[in-house]
């Protein structure tokens, strides 16, 4: 199943998220810590935030030096995607925690604007 830009549930956003978090961590050759990513798909409120302004942050900030263009367009992305939420969940229940698993593969499967 393709990306659903229009699915905005809380769950599907979130792992749409953390799967763009993963993505820009990817591009300088990083992985994000299991514990981090088993934490955001259970609260999101806790994990999604740190993650950003942490490992995400410096990822993008050492792509933004050999590709300006490219992090400002995945920047937007996800601002586009946060903005879909009236806030980050503080937890997720079971159902929600399998949109989130559906979010956050079909957003690996279907990359960045980089």
């Amino acid at each position: 199943m393709p990306l659903n830009d229009s699915r905005s549930t809380p769950g599907y956003v979130c792992g749409r998220i953390t799967a763009a978090y993963e993505l820009i961590v990817a591009q300088v050759g990083q992985e994000l810590s299991l514990n981090d990513l088993n934490l955001s798909a259970t609260h999101p409120l806790y994990a999604i935030p740190r993650l950003r302004a942490g490992q995400v942050c410096r990822a993008l900030a050492r792509t933004r030096k050999l590709n300006p263009d490219g992090v400002a367009r995945v920047e937007a992305y996800i601002a586009d995607l946060v903005a879909m939420l009236d806030r980050f969940p503080e937890r997720l229940d079971l159902e929600q925690r399998a949109e989130y698993v559906l979010g956050e593969a079909h957003q690996k499967v279907a990359g960045l604007p980089f």
